[in-house]
């Protein structure tokens, strides 16, 4: 058995602080590094017929690598479905078309400065903004591209009176998706500073809110989709049920070192599961999940709007190996 979807991170360094991630915060607890390219295309050569969807990223910034576009280009040119997300700082458009992704996902934090910094603190909406203006005009000279163009906005108790300013915004500068995305809090002092006044962008149980308790409005009942399709893939090729082991508690095995389908089925992958459909009440990643449902192996660009070979320069490589090396010693 083999997973049909995987999430591989290229690098869990960020130039961004957001104050809910773990690497925002700076309490990631593993080390912070990059993907090695080489490692990777042996890995997608080895995972490639089995492999339907990739995304590429986890808990960093996708472009801090400086050899994103290549890493995409090689799995779409084994006919793997890509998608990724990113804070838009550093994207090169040319890039992006050149990579043939199917996907891009933009996050912004706000339509002003001030709202958008709020959250995505030391990032620039300005440059994030601009960043898929240059895409979308890039795109337009590539009528056969596959690039499939979105931007999110994460709607917080901050920015909740600019959702439908976003959604104006996004519409009339030709994006294919605009999507307003949920929150995630990680503690009920991060609950009382960002989530919403209007609950209907919640997933968190209102009742137990006022309780003083952070708990999803559904809880999984021994049961999940995710672990019999999919798998997370940390830069360094540590394997972990899924995304929402940012730290790495629960260590399926190395797929570089054993092999994707040893750690799939392995011993520890085989008692996740099994405690999973006995007794997931007690699995700690599980206890805040926000139950996403089974990821949609079906991929079609949108007809309307729903809510040559790139190198980058040698100065921009330059420019962002920097910024990358300061978000890995931070």
């Amino acid at each position: 058995m083999s997973p049909v979807y995987l999430s591989i991170e290229p690098t869990n360094a960020c130039n961004a602080k957001c104050p809910v991630c773990e690497t925002g915060k700076n309490e990631m607890s593993r080390r912070k590094g990059m993907l090695d390219k080489d490692v990777y295309e042996r890995f997608i050569d080895q995972v490639a017929p089995t492999t339907n969807s990739l995304l590429l990223y986890f808990m960093g910034e996708t472009f801090l690598h400086k050899h994103a576009y290549d890493m995409i280009r090689y799995a779409r040119d084994r006919d793997i479905y890509v998608e990724t997300c990113t804070n838009g700082d550093f994207v090169d458009a040319k890039g992006v078309i050149y990579s043939d992704i199917n996907k891009i996902s933009f996050q912004l934090g706000g339509m002003t400065e001030e709202t958008h910094q709020r959250y995505r603190v030391g990032t620039s909406l300005a440059a994030a903004q601009q960043k898929l203006l240059e895409l979308i005009e890039e795109r337009k000279k590539h009528p056969e591209s596959n690039v499939q163009i979105e931007v999110g906005f994460i709607v917080m108790r901050h920015n909740e009176h600019e959702v439908d300013e976003f959604l104006d915004w996004a519409k009339n500068i030709g994006v294919d998706i605009a999507n307003i995305v949920d929150p995630c809090v990680r503690n009920m002092l991060e609950a009382y500073a960002y989530l919403p006044k209007n609950r209907k962008y919640w997933f968190y149980d209102e009742v137990e809110f006022e309780k003083g308790t952070l708990k999803p409005k559904v809880l999984p009942d021994n049961e999940c989709g995710w672990i019999w399709n999919s798998l997370q893939i940390n830069w360094n090729g540590d394997a972990v049920p899924c995304c929402r082991d940012p730290n790495g508690k629960h260590i399926l095995g190395n797929v570089f070192e054993e092999g994707l389908h040893a750690v799939f089925n392995g011993k520890r992958a085989r008692e996740f599961r099994n405690k999973i459909l006995k007794d997931q009440g007690s699995i700690d990643i599980c206890q805040l999940c926000s139950g996403y449902g089974l990821p949609t192996m079906q991929k079609e660009k949108p007809v309307n709007f729903s809510v040559v070979h790139h190198t980058t320069s040698p100065e921009q490589a330059e420019n962002i190996d920097r910024i990358a090396q300061q978000a890995i010693q931070r």
